[in-house]
């Protein structure tokens, strides 16, 4: 089981979210969906596709597509660019907006953590502590997730970061990388992570607030890279 399509537990990046996303139906054009596509006007350069109020950049998806491709060399370039889209990147937006002031909170705690890492003095005894796991992306008993896996792969990588999850924000460094990366390497990452929605139940509120949220698209290159499966969200209409 190497593969984002044969894993349970490939979808979004926790395994908590494994297997929520359907299989990806044949692709139709932008033109035969009969949904217009809108010009990039009052959003951050760069963006390509809102859902809701959250611009989603073509860099966001670009910088995931790596990681996809490690996942599933034999893929095509629209094809990593879509998984990345949605199992990595749509989401989180979707997650921001449910608790937005939670989402800031638990962001200024993680960076707070951050800053306490880097000058060595260690994070504040209440609250979440940091754990050293060890696993590939696809492993749900160590809840790496595909994108902390992915963030190993960076060139700071042993150092501490701050980076955004599915439901939260994680500082983490990897400690144990591979000479070699493959598609199911295993890595050893010490994480702390300040969740703002419960693990527990985010794949059922993400799902729900997914389906209440309009998706635009202002790029109609990048309107072949979502799946038709949101079709009945896309729409022109401001939020």
């Amino acid at each position: 089981m190497n593969t984002l399509q044969s894993s349970t537990c490939l979808l979004l990046c926790t395994a908590v979210l494994s297997g929520c996303d359907p299989p990806l139906p044949k692709k139709k054009s932008a033109q035969a969906s009969g949904i217009p596509v809108e010009q990039a006007a009052d959003w951050p350069e760069g963006t390509v596709i809102v859902v809701g109020n959250e611009p989603i950049l073509a860099s966001e998806i670009e910088n995931w597509a790596d990681t996809i491709a490690l996942v599933e060399p034999s893929h095509s370039r629209p094809d990593h660019l879509r998984k990345a889209l949605t199992n990595l990147v749509l989401h989180k937006k979707v997650a921001r907006q449910i608790l937005p002031e939670e989402c800031e909170r638990a962001r200024i705690k993680a960076v707070r953590a951050l800053e306490d890492l880097r000058s060595g003095s260690g994070i504040s005894k209440e609250g979440p502590q940091v754990v050293r796991v060890t696993g590939a992306w696809n492993d749900i008993e160590q809840d790496i997730g595909l994108d902390r896996w992915g963030a190993s792969r960076g060139q700071n990588a042993r150092n501490w970061q701050l980076l955004e999850t599915l439901g939260g924000w994680s500082v983490m460094r990897a400690s144990m990388t591979p000479a070699e990366w493959l598609p199911n390497s295993d890595v050893t990452i010490e994480h702390v992570t300040f969740y703002y929605l419960e693990p527990a139940t985010m794949k059922r509120e993400i799902e729900t607030a997914l389906e209440k949220l309009p998706i635009r698209v202002l790029d109609k290159q990048w309107r072949e890279i979502l799946p038709v499966y949101y079709d009945h969200l896309v729409t022109n209409e401001s939020p």
